[in-house]
């Protein structure tokens, strides 16, 4: 409880809107980080810029100094995401800062010296998608709209391709119902089978068997849980065997704090605004993009689903990177006020962001599968 509290509260520091001022602001924190960095400090430069991009989310300067902290810490796939971004950046304000030409030029080589062929790739995706999205012009029919956003989804084209190259797809409407079927009934799938390699919006829905004891019930809802579904058994106080679990409260700020024991038969999520269902998040934890900002602890690693810009106006949830579970437990922190993120494992700090995400979707911890986990909370509102 204690460290929820203390992380909300320190959350709220980050809050600020984009202003003249706040751009000014938000150089001075890039200019401090780099003499940070320069110096050594590494920890403290980038908590210089996360303030820069608190004021201004698009600071080239603090992008280009976190991405150049993050090739030091040998961070290859961060570092070359942030060189991207803030060669654009740079590339966006030559006109009006001309000093902006070189770092521009220097952005864009440290991104072919930490992969060379980098920029002949981007050029062939970039192809690829113009190509596909040519197809779907001709061709709109629900079979193919559906192939090219999987290929789209799949290849993770929105973090190589620019925003205007991208293929403009249309979701494909849902076949109307003609009356009631007369077919045989499909077999049933468990939640470990062939289905679960396919994207979520692919997958057969499930019945989900709801079984929670009153105390049970009784002591979720007051750590916080609104809505509880799932097979729930305890073992002891705030300790409980789980299967095919679900734990939602429709909060928008706050924190959700969960502690996963070893071992199990199954995964475990914990997700803030967990509301992204667009065909890139239909993917889930299968792919690189997410339904919700958090983890997803699947064996002996944890995903961290932080915000990714790759549209160039909206941020959605992708996979930055995996974090091995250690020891018998393994505790997530998450904590979202306003636009500020914060994120922790074990009590480590694994995240911190602020940047303008989505406000939709509620708090959730999902279990698939059996799993044991122990206090699971959520606060705010």
């Amino acid at each position: 409880m204690r460290i929820l509290s203390v992380l909300i509260v320190a959350s709220i520091a980050f809050a600020g809107a984009v202003r003249a001022e706040d751009k000014q602001l938000a150089s001075a924190f890039a200019a401090s980080a780099g003499k940070l960095a320069g110096e050594g400090k590494n920890d403290k430069a980038k908590d210089m810029c996360y303030k820069a991009l608190a004021n201004d989310e698009d600071c080239a300067e603090a992008l280009f100094e976190l991405a150049k902290i993050f090739e030091k810490e040998n961070n290859m796939t961060a570092a070359g995401d942030f060189y991207v971004r803030a060669g654009r950046e740079f590339g966006k304000g030559e006109s009006a800062n001309p000093a902006f030409a070189s770092k521009r030029l220097e952005a864009e080589s440290r991104v072919k010296r930490l992969n060379p062929y980098a920029t002949r790739f981007a050029t062939v995706m970039t192809d690829y998608a113009q190509e596909i999205g040519g197809i779907t012009k001709k061709s709109t029919d629900s079979l193919t709209l559906e192939e090219a956003s999987d290929r789209v989804s799949s290849l993770r084209l929105a973090s190589i391709v620019p925003p205007d190259k991208m293929p403009q797809i249309d979701t494909p409407a849902p076949p109307k119902a003609t009356g009631p079927s007369t077919g045989p009934k499909t077999a049933k799938t468990t939640s470990h089978g062939d289905d679960e390699d396919l994207p979520a919006r692919m997958r057969p829905k499930k019945d989900v068997v709801t079984n929670v004891p009153v105390d049970v019930e009784r002591a979720l809802k007051a750590a916080g849980w609104d809505k509880i579904t799932g097979t729930w058994k305890k073992v002891k106080d705030n300790v409980y065997e789980v299967t095919d679990g679900k734990l939602e409260t429709a909060k928008i700020n706050g924190a959700i704090q969960v502690i996963v024991d070893k071992g199990g038969s199954g995964k475990v999520s914990a997700l803030v605004r967990n509301g992204h269902r667009d065909s890139y998040s239909s993917f889930s934890s299968t792919y690189s993009y997410g339904t919700g900002y958090g983890f997803v602890l699947d064996g002996a690693a944890a995903k961290m689903f932080t915000p990714y810009n790759y549209s160039g106006v909206i941020y959605r949830p992708y996979m930055e990177r995996e974090i091995p579970a250690a020891g018998e437990k393994t505790q997530f922190v998450i904590t979202i006020m306003d636009n500020a993120l914060e994120m922790m494992v074990n009590a480590k700090r694994e995240h911190k962001s602020n940047y303008k995400i989505n406000k939709e979707g509620p708090f959730a911890i999902e279990i698939s599968g059996t799993m044991t986990i122990e206090s699971p909370m959520a606060k705010g509102q």
